[in-house]
This record gives C-alpha cells, structure tokens and sequence, in this order.
C-alpha cells in the first residue's frame, strides 16, 4: 500500500555553510515518499552552488530547486504552500536538520492521534540543551502559544487537508513571530487537533544573526510585543483571552529588557 506523499520544503537564505547538511538529513530518512521543495531566497553567499550540487544526490525522484531574488521567509513559505503537492508537509530552514526518522515518527504519530499538526521539541546542538522544552507529558493547549512565545516549531508535520486557503502573513515577513500567525490559523479558524511527541526532535542552529538576536534591546522587544498584539487582534473570538495573553506577554518583555540591560551593565 503507498503511503501518502510528504512535501519537504526547505528554505535557505546564506545559508551555504548549512544547506548541505540539511538536506543530507532528508534525503537519509526512513520514510521515502517524499518531495523536497528547495529554495533559495536571493542569497548573497555560494548557496546556490552548494544546493545544486548536493541536490545530484538526492535519492528522491521529485526534487525541485527554485532560486528567486530576496523576498523573505513568508513570502517563501507561501510560494511552497502553491507548489507543494504531497498529503502532509514540513518546512525546514536551510540551518537546521532532521534525524533520519523524524519524518516517519511525525507521520506515524499524526495517524496513531488523528492529529492534522505534530510538533516535538527543539534541540540547540551546539549547547547541548532543548528550546523551550516541554515536559514529557506535556499536552497541547492553545494558551501556551501565547504564555510561552509559540511553542509549536515551524518544522512541524501538517496534513495539507486542514491547510485549505491559509498562508503566512506577509506583514511579518521576515519577523518575530512570522509563523505564530500560521499556526493560530489553523488551530482557530480551521480547528486542526494539534499533538505534541517525545519521540523525535528538531536539531536547531542559534545562529547571532538570525531575527531573534539582529536587532537592538528595546528595539526588539518592541518588535515582539508589536507583532504580538498585531497577531492576537485578528482573532475577535479570542479577544478576552487576548487581552489576558497581551498582559502577561508585556511583563515578560519588561522583565526580559531589564535582565538584558543588568547583563550589559555587567559587561
């Protein structure tokens, strides 16, 4: 029986030191119907060249490049979104990678719980220690999404089924924030079941000039309170809770800056 097709699609913006081990990791996966989506957002590095190299040995009969000026991760996002043609999905940035059966746990734990999203935990390799980790019987609620700053990875597993006509939001293009949007979309308007496994993790590269870490202290967090209110009032029936969210996430921003700007101090 053929199991259903899995769309990879992997984004890569300067990313030629990365991009060979990310997509050496998908094409070593246990689970092999898959199509793998590659683009490359405008770079100004040799990522092209790294990409089209490393793509002659992709195992996978359905392996597409696609190479475009700079346009930003969302914007990239929806071009997969329009191309993408398996039953589920994926996105990968171009500096992370997966361990050979994320896939085929993802898929199998998305069919064992009927889910139409599995996410597992984040794993920073280069420090030995999980973003944001999340307990081993922890169970999805939507409130977290807001209480913990997203806790969803956008390398999450997706069943295109409940995707319908939702994209990334080109007004965070290229911001903090830029998938929660997506997510809360799904989850609120399209009412995906959502579940969380232990089973498997999302290798993750910190990198110093990623959005998290490119901007000045105020102004990020600035940014992130901005976006976060941006996202949360689009969503009228959840604008009580929203509010509620909105609080808590400003005592964490004014919480964050001063631990920030005493670390500086210190320096």
């Amino acid at each position: 029986m053929q199991k259903d097709k899995i769309s990879i699609i992997v984004t890569c913006f300067n990313k030629a030191k990365y991009i060979e081990e990310c997509l050496e990791s998908i094409f070593k996966q246990t689970y092999r119907n898959i199509e793998i989506l590659i683009y490359d957002d405008g770079s100004t590095d040799n990522s092209k060249e790294m990409i089209l190299k490393t793509i002659k040995n992709s195992p996978f009969e359905d392996t597409y490049f696609f190479s475009e000026s700079n346009k930003g991760a969302n914007f990239v996002r929806n071009e997969g979104l329009s191309q993408a043609r398996g039953d589920y999905l994926i996105f990968i940035d171009g500096d992370d990678f997966i361990d050979k059966d994320y896939v085929e746990i993802l898929y199998n734990e998305s069919l064992t719980m009927e889910a139409d999203i599995v996410f597992c935990r984040i794993w920073d390799f280069n420090s030995k220690s999980y973003v944001k980790y999340l307990p081993d019987d922890y169970e999805f609620e939507l409130k977290d999404m807001f209480l913990k700053n997203n806790v969803i990875n956008v390398s999450a597993l997706i069943n295109c089924k409940i995707i319908d006509e939702v994209k990334f939001d080109l007004e965070l293009n290229n911001e903090l924030f830029d998938d929660l949007d997506f997510w809360l979309n799904l989850i609120i308007t399209n009412k995906a079941k959502v579940f969380f496994t232990t089973k498997t993790k999302l290798n993750y590269r910190v990198l110093e000039n990623s959005i998290s870490h490119n901007s000045k202290v105020f102004k990020r967090y600035y940014r992130t309170f901005y976006n976060f209110c941006y996202i949360t009032d689009k969503y009228i029936n959840e604008k009580k809770l929203a509010r509620y969210y909105k609080l808590n996430e400003f005592i964490m921003v004014i919480k964050a800056t001063i631990k920030e700007l005493l670390g500086m101090v210190k320096r």
